[in-house]
């Protein structure tokens, strides 16, 4: 039996997002971020019988596909204790001048507005609604963790030995949780 630590960190462990953090009294302005994602997977046991700790495809394939649901989307704190949040059904969307046409389907918006009155509406494909309560790195750090930990399964992840998983990420260079 033995230690092992194994890291995945490629270079389309990556997402856009925008995002703003509130709190009471302070509310940023909305900008966005370049984010980056590593995993480390740490264990105490021989290497399987296919000779991997942990297969690098089966982590990179989860790790994307995180991604692939964050990139291009405003982060939204859906557990915001400042932020009232409502997703609201736009029915009859009128289409260019002419206002007896309408668009056959519907549309949802969320609709955000915060404790200093600002208000936010945004298509809600445009979002991603994350049970977080502010939209920080370490927050975000501990989501994507929990979405790794469920798309990896815990269950395989004992059979291999490994008993600590590790996401790194960064908003910027520099700057990690």
């Amino acid at each position: 039996t033995t230690n092992f630590e194994v890291y995945v960190s490629k270079a389309d462990f990556k997402f856009n997002a925008a995002h703003f953090v509130a709190f009471r009294g302070f509310r940023e302005r909305l900008h966005g971020h370049n984010y980056t994602v590593g995993v480390r997977l740490l264990g105490s046991r021989k290497i399987s019988h296919d000779g991997y700790v942990m297969d690098f495809g089966d982590v990179k394939a989860v790790v994307k596909k995180v991604c692939k649901k964050l990139n291009e989307r405003f982060l939204c704190p859906i557990k915001s204790d400042v932020i009232d949040i409502q997703i609201v059904q736009q029915d009859d969307v009128v289409v260019g001048n002419n206002s007896n046409k309408s668009n056959d389907c519907s549309s949802k918006s969320v609709i955000l507005t915060c404790e200093d009155g600002a208000k936010f509406v945004m298509p809600r494909d445009d979002c991603a609604m994350l049970p977080i309560v502010h939209a920080t790195v370490e927050e975000l750090a501990i989501y994507v963790w929990s979405e790794i930990l469920i798309g990896l399964d815990s269950k395989i992840l004992r059979q291999r030995g490994i008993h600590t998983m590790e996401v790194v990420m960064a908003e910027a260079p520099g700057q990690e949780a």
